[in-house]
């Protein structure tokens, strides 16, 4: 706390406001360590990777327990099955549509793939804003601020 009043960090009658505490620093080797020890079993090579890329993120941020695993399990499965079907719909000769032609003439349809990376892309996105990893959602995931117009009458 830098400022006017940065004899008062050490107050013990100044009270921090939640959110803000300093977290632990942690070194890189046990970052990579704790992601590694509770790195679930199944996981394909592709899904190691989100997981090595995202969870040591969570855990220097102090933001990562236990109970998550799961949700962070199936995180890392979207994003490996998006990786996978962007790869093969950018493919030379694949491409997002295909065209058929029959008693109705030429129709071009889109391939089961890239249906398939749109849900997948919902899911994600829905995974993302419960995790506050996108800009936006980050910014609500660390307002301290109490909300005026809350339902709960002790919320300020």
């Amino acid at each position: 706390m830098a400022g006017r009043y940065s004899q008062l960090k050490d107050d013990p009658k100044v009270v921090q406001m939640p959110g803000t505490e300093q977290v632990q620093e942690l070194s890189d080797e046990d970052v990579k360590k704790q992601a590694k020890k509770s790195r679930p079993r199944g996981l394909s090579k592709p899904e190691q990777l989100v997981w090595n890329r995202v969870v040591p993120e969570f855990i220097r941020a102090g933001r990562f327990k236990p109970l998550y695993i799961d949700f962070f399990k199936n995180y890392s499965v979207v994003v490996a099955r998006m990786e996978k079907f962007l790869e093969y719909l950018n493919r030379e000769g694949v491409g997002w549509k295909y065209s058929t032609e029959g008693r109705n003439g030429v129709q071009h349809k889109t391939r089961p793939e890239a249906a398939q990376y749109n849900d997948d892309w919902r899911k994600w996105n829905s995974m993302v804003n419960q995790l506050g990893m996108s800009p936006a959602t980050d910014m609500r995931f660390h307002n301290l601020q109490p909300d005026l117009f809350s339902d709960d009458p002790y919320g300020g």
